[in-house]
């Protein structure tokens, strides 16, 4: 399936963005192939590719053998040397360190960063810092608070200090909507354009895509099912609310049902027991964990009607296959009946590696945001471009 692009001056970065992915999902494909898929004017699609090809994100090539009276058709495809971009996500554990402490998560994520442009399969441009984060990320009543957030900071300053230490420019966003960005282009919902992504990791979010973008809310907060009450006078939750979903289906859940949430090998001791499947704690949290998912897929369906809810994160993938199984039946709801059997839940083939490669991606769909602008108006050299893109600037980190 492919997004159709848009006429609305306002959707001008949409069309960019499904411009791009059909030229990244078809591989090679003609201007004509890209107005017929997308519904945008000829004239549309060529201001389009020719920002593009200006920024060096893809390439022009002439299809050789191709019928035409004057010269061979030209196809697009993706640059393979566009360059780099970094990925970081502050769910993840494979490096040892307390997030409580901002200074030394910039200390670590600094020696990462020096580590990967070291490499020699480094690309020589790097269009910036991707930043995938446990929300809400701006001020509110739950913010910052308890261990499935990034507990004890007070703000994101910290970001703009890894964007003038590093000399990158620095995107962050809500990990669920890092991750459902990267299954749209890289995961199970590829071929879909609306769908409803459960990011089960430490805690639990949730993202709505619609025609490939991430609903985001007011204020950008739209990710936070993890605090919705499901259970009338349940365990006191964080937030300051009782019986919260997250309570009782989270990673930091069962930890604390296993006596394990603040040992350092949390995780593998997690799936040790998984794999022993004998410890009376952890088939009791599995019941009562799989009730509160039966619940949720409920709500969310009967609510958003997605064609699909993608279920990712960095829950082991054995823990997640559990949950669902003992979640079958599931509730009636408008997707009963309508979904084909299997569909009304996809787990991701990415797992936690959505967040990242989402993360990632940040710098470019930034890249094709309003600010792109600028190029339509002004096709100034590529150096100034490549400043105007990241290669330098002072600007606070942006987000998405």
């Amino acid at each position: 399936m492919v997004s159709r692009g848009t006429t609305q001056q306002s959707s001008a970065p949409y069309n960019r963005r499904i411009v791009l992915d059909v030229i990244r999902r078809q591989g090679r494909i003609s201007r004509r192939e890209i107005v017929e898929l997308v519904s945008l004017s000829p004239q549309t699609v060529a201001n389009i590719t020719n920002d593009l090809q200006t920024i060096g994100l893809i390439v022009a090539r002439r299809l050789k053998g191709a019928r035409s009276r004057g010269q061979p058709p030209i196809a697009f495809e993706l640059n393979p040397n566009a360059g780099n971009s970094i990925g970081i996500s502050l769910e993840r554990r494979e490096v040892d360190i307390d997030t409580h402490d901002q200074r030394r998560v910039l200390e670590a994520v600094m020696r990462l960063i020096r580590d990967l442009r070291r490499r020699p399969a480094a690309a020589e441009r790097l269009w910036g810092i991707g930043v995938a984060l446990p929300g809400p990320l701006v001020k509110t009543d739950i913010s910052f608070i308890g261990p499935t957030t990034l507990e004890g900071w007070s703000d994101l300053s910290v970001l703009d200090e890894l964007r003038d230490t590093s000399r990158l420019q620095v995107f962050y966003s809500v990990d669920s909507v890092a991750a459902a960005l990267g299954e749209t282009l890289f995961g199970v919902a590829r071929a879909l354009d609306n769908f409803f992504y459960m990011h089960f990791g430490v805690g639990l979010g949730g993202t709505l895509v619609v025609n490939r973008s991430a609903y985001r809310g007011a204020n950008g907060n739209a990710t936070e099912i993890g605090h919705i009450p499901a259970v009338p006078g349940g365990k006191p939750c964080y937030c300051g609310n009782a019986g919260c979903l997250e309570r009782y289906l989270s990673v930091q859940s069962l930890a604390e049902a296993l006596g394990v949430s603040e040992a350092p090998d949390r995780d593998a001791l997690i799936v040790a027991e998984l794999e022993r499947n004998t410890h009376a704690a952890l088939q009791g949290w599995c019941l009562e964990a799989a009730a509160r998912l039966r619940d949720a897929v409920c709500v969310i369906e009967n609510m958003l009607d997605p064609l699909t809810i993608v279920i990712g994160g960095s829950a082991p993938k054995l823990l997640v296959e559990r949950l669902v199984a003992l979640a079958e039946p599931l509730h009636h709801s408008v997707r009963g009946g309508v979904a084909s059997p299997g569909t009304r839940i996809l787990l991701s083939e990415r797992e936690e590696d959505s967040s990242i490669l989402g993360a990632a991606v940040l710098p470019i769909y930034d890249l094709l945001s309003p600010r792109f602008e600028v190029l339509q108006q002004d096709r100034r050299a590529e150096a100034d471009v490549a400043g105007l893109l990241g290669q330098r600037g002072t600007r606070r980190a942006g987000r998405l």
